[in-house]
């Protein structure tokens, strides 16, 4: 015997509200703490100076360094997407 789908059943078959605001408080959240680690992030990047540290060290401050205006971009979209379907759903 064949189980009818949703859209079968007339069922509606999107996300519920309740799960796709925990989704959006989730996002909010993750991104908030990107953020808050990428500004701590500069600002220890600005206080160290790469000569004085270990060598195992140096490459991962170097690698920071490099990346780490890309990881507060993406961090500050996560949040922003968040707050924004949480505003959204609040309507």
């Amino acid at each position: 015997m064949r189980r009818a789908t949703a859209a079968q059943r007339g069922e509606n078959a999107r996300m519920e509200p309740t799960t796709l605001v925990e989704l959006a408080q989730t996002s909010a959240w993750l991104g908030a703490i990107g953020v808050g680690t990428a500004m701590l992030n500069l600002v220890a990047l600005r206080v160290v100076r790469v000569d004085e540290v270990p060598g195992w060290v140096q490459v991962r401050v170097r690698w920071w360094s490099a990346h780490n205006l890309a990881f507060l971009a993406v961090s500050a979209v996560v949040m922003a997407v968040g707050l924004a379907i949480l505003a959204a759903t609040a309507l």
